[in-house]
């Protein structure tokens, strides 16, 4: 009975029974069908109940989906440990900017596959590379950690008001002096440069975050 192929078990079971050796063998009474689960491959787990009735089979391919989520979580981690250093509440909100080495973007990708997840962690903020932080960005706590197997150093930074690109160091200073809660409602601003007043717009020469800047102006285009 055990080496029944699975087309000769199903056709003993249609048949109520089955004929060995001039022996008839019923499958109503005297034969106990359980399932069973043969993998092809080492990427499938499978488990049954212990009645043979049940068999649960999960395919545990981890595809880049599932890879960049765990960099996103690992990076999570990282973060959530500089602000537990600096003695941050879930309130205090912060930027985030990472530098991985030079020809590797396995953290970006990640973060750009999982920006919902980080929105939803910390208050609408997305970590974004180094590369785009204000000049006048204040970093608060930084480290270098792994994350998917290669070195990132990750910073968070107070919020800062970012400027358009190339402002000029007067425009950049004054900008630095912002907090970005004091300006989200202001449409302009004016500022005296060399005995000249300048007017600058919000969306055009200044922004409330880095985050916004670069969705306004699509700097990156996974954001």
């Amino acid at each position: 009975v055990t080496s029944l192929s699975h087309v000769d078990a199903v056709a003993c079971l249609e048949n109520g029974g089955l004929e060995f050796e001039g022996l008839t063998i019923s499958a109503k009474d005297e034969l106990i069908s359980k399932l069973s689960f043969s993998r092809e491959g080492d990427h499938w787990e499978s488990n049954s109940t212990p009645e043979g009735d049940v068999v649960v089979a999960v395919d545990c391919t981890q595809d880049e989906a599932i890879l960049s989520s765990g960099r996103s979580r690992e990076l999570i981690n990282v973060i959530q440990q500089l602000r537990k250093a600096m003695g941050l509440d879930l309130s205090d909100k912060v930027e985030v900017f990472f530098e991985e080495s030079v020809g590797i973007d396995t953290v970006e990708s990640s973060v750009a596959m999982n920006v919902n997840l980080f929105e939803a962690k910390f208050q609408g903020a997305v970590p974004l590379p180094k590369k785009f932080a204000p000049s006048w960005s204040v970093i608060l706590r930084s480290d270098t950690a792994e994350i998917g197997g290669s070195k990132v150093e990750v910073s968070i930074c107070r919020p800062a008001v970012a400027g358009k690109n190339g402002v000029g160091e007067a425009v950049g200073y004054f900008l630095s002096t912002l907090e970005p809660s004091n300006v989200a409602n202001e449409s302009t601003m004016s500022i005296t440069v060399d005995g000249k007043e300048t007017t600058l717009k919000q969306g055009e020469d200044y922004w409330g975050s880095t985050v916004e800047k670069l969705r306004a102006t699509k700097g990156l285009s996974w954001l």
